[in-house]
């Protein structure tokens, strides 16, 4: 498991390492299924390939914007992932005053999601453990 909620501001999550290996969202992985679970706060993005798959998961998230054309069919190519900032009094800021930072998802298409979170984790296993 990789936490990545402190990464360094638009600093790009599409790639790095996750316990050794090496992944790549944008161009090695689909994202097959999105859900929000609403008891625990929590949103859950998992991608796949041949080989592995890849569980991005937002806790004690709370989504802004979430843009996802319902016509689209099979996955989805994520194109853009970092922490952000969001303006709030007409001042930019980085964390809420309840420690959550601020996320863009892009994906191909136009499609995004914009959320706070308060902690952000990205899982990576075989494809059928």
């Amino acid at each position: 498991m990789k936490d990545v909620t402190h990464t360094p501001l638009f600093e790009s999550i599409l790639r790095g390492e996750i316990d050794g290996n090496v992944y790549d969202l944008e161009n090695d992985y689909q994202c097959i299924k999105m859900h929000l679970d609403g008891a625990e706060k929590k949103l859950q993005l998992r991608f796949i390939n041949d080989d592995y798959k890849i569980i991005v998961e937002f806790h004690q998230a709370t989504i802004t914007c979430f843009t996802i054309l319902p016509e689209k069919s099979g996955g989805t190519s994520l194109s853009g992932f970092y922490r952000g900032q969001f303006k709030y009094n007409n001042n930019l800021h980085e964390i809420t005053a309840q420690g959550k930072y601020y996320y863009y998802l892009s994906f191909l298409g136009n499609d995004a999601i914009e959320l706070f979170a308060k902690r952000v984790t990205l899982t990576f296993s075989r494809l059928n453990s």
